[in-house]
């Protein structure tokens, strides 16, 4: 386990326009308390969001004149989920968030505050609102008291309301640049040389970053990713499918480490990564990431969550794991006669 300097301050978005000018429109509202009544903020999962949410709302509660310092007892509250008038709704185990749950928070945003009269809400992700609890949380944003700011956040916007999407200013995030994001890591006291090892591996996601550095030694996991991503004949997808059979404790790490590889690739292929992010995959995998058909990657990125929901569920995943694997093979098999 990584050992993380005990003076290391709570991890802080960067704000500066040249990282994100809608990220950095958006802070000098907050640090200016001049901000609209909803934001939504979106990008993939990792990509920091929940971190920006409080980093924008430590930039409201803030008691130093740079704000947010990242340092003051205010700022320590809101980034350790201790400030009573920051109000937050999280998916339980991605479980679905209920309307029983948004109406209890909805009637704590009618009360007094705590502080000087501001509160913020968090929700996290939207789409495990079920209809119902999204209709809700409607409401309020057609209606918004005064001083009270919602932060939501989705991985999904396309699962979203559109009827909410509308009505809060989108704000949307993307991978970090690696001189960024090895500068994060370090500052939050990480080992130059186990933040030099996760970088290639992360492609700019910073949550994935730190799960890997908080996994400490995952070579198993990234030795299965390299070899799913170079089967090549019948008896490797099948030794690998029951690899993952044989191995179910591991299986959702193996699975998860799929997952991030997959999405990274189709993020290249759409012009949203630096292909130079997946210079640790296998040789195909990074001309696939370049050329391969948006389809064939995307059915693909389904395929391995299908394979996680229904191991999670313990529904016929065995199954679906051979589907997997030989899915796999039959798009290398593809690319390998299209991209040579």
């Amino acid at each position: 386990m990584t050992q993380i300097a005990p003076s290391a301050p709570p991890p802080v978005f960067p704000l500066e326009k040249d990282f994100n000018a809608g990220v950095g429109v958006v802070a000098n509202q907050f640090i200016h308390r001049q901000m609209v009544h909803a934001y939504l903020l979106t990008g993939a999962r990792g990509l920091g969001k929940r971190t920006l949410a409080r980093t924008l709302a430590s930039a409201l509660f803030c008691t130093s004149e740079n704000k947010p310092c990242g340092r003051c007892e205010a700022c320590h509250r809101v980034m350790e989920g201790n400030e009573p008038d920051v109000l937050t709704l999280f998916a339980d185990d991605g479980k679905q968030i209920g309307v029983d749950r948004v109406r209890e928070l909805i009637q704590k945003t009618s009360q007094h505050a705590f502080g000087d009269g501001w509160r913020v809400v968090l929700i996290e992700p939207v789409e495990k609102m079920t209809p119902q609890a999204q209709n809700a949380l409607l409401k309020s944003l057609e209606e918004p008291l005064a001083r009270v700011v919602f932060l939501l956040m989705t991985h999904e916007l396309t699962a979203t309301l559109g009827t909410i999407a509308s009505r809060c200013v989108r704000v949307k995030l993307s991978p970090w640049p690696d001189e960024r994001l090895r500068d994060a890591l370090l500052q939050a006291g990480h080992p130059p040389q186990r933040v030099a090892e996760v970088l290639a591996r992360s492609a700019g996601n910073i949550g994935q970053a730190l799960e890997l550095l908080r996994d400490g030694d995952d070579g198993d996991a990234w030795a299965f990713v390299n070899a799913a991503l170079s089967i090549s004949s019948d008896a490797e997808a099948v030794g690998l499918s029951t690899r993952l059979k044989e191995g179910r404790e591991a299986a959702d790490a193996y699975l998860a480490a799929l997952e991030q590889a997959v999405y990274q690739a189709l993020l290249a292929r759409t012009g949203r990564l630096d292909a130079e992010a997946l210079k640790a995959y296998p040789a195909l995998w990074r001309a696939a990431a370049e050329r391969a058909p948006v389809r064939d990657l995307n059915g693909l990125l389904t395929a391995v969550l299908d394979a996680r929901r229904l191991r999670a569920g313990q529904v016929n995943w065995q199954s679906n794991i051979d589907h997997l694997m030989m899915r796999l093979l039959e798009e290398h098999t593809k690319w390998r006669q299209s991209l040579a």
